[in-house]
């Protein structure tokens, strides 16, 4: 699936009026900020044992369709698998939280600390290329 493909789907998903960046390096960054925010507003409401938001379902599944389609396995060797690997666990964390009616607060929570960790590279490859 190509990048363009994966953003309109996200943006159809997401029901936002807010605008895509054009720059891709920037729509992966919002991808993984929306997808940290909804693993933790998720593992917020699983830890509380309340219903999960579906706002947040939503946006969490769309953000990693998208960071999972818009994987180049080809240029990305080893690291395109292990960023597939992570978005995989992130999204059997949120589909086992919503079969088990809320359940899974542990795997909530290391899922939003893998995305944090990967977000913090990101935006740091973003910043040294500013620099650069």
């Amino acid at each position: 699936m190509s990048l363009h493909l994966a953003r309109q789907t996200y943006k159809r998903a997401a029901q936002t009026d807010d605008a895509l960046p054009a720059d891709p390096h920037a729509v992966i960054g919002v991808a993984l900020a929306e997808l940290h925010s909804a693993l933790g507003t998720l593992a917020a409401a699983a830890e509380l044992r309340r219903p999960l938001p579906p706002r947040s379902m939503t946006l969490a599944l769309s953000s990693i369709y998208l960071l999972q389609s818009s994987l180049d396995f080809e240029r990305g060797g080893e690291i395109a698998t292990s960023l597939f690997q992570v978005y995989e666990y992130c999204r059997e964390q949120v589909a086992v939280a919503f079969r088990d009616k809320g359940e899974g607060a542990d795997g909530l929570a290391r899922a939003t600390e893998f995305i944090a960790t990967l977000r913090e590279a990101w935006q740091s490859m973003d910043a040294r290329g500013a620099a650069g």
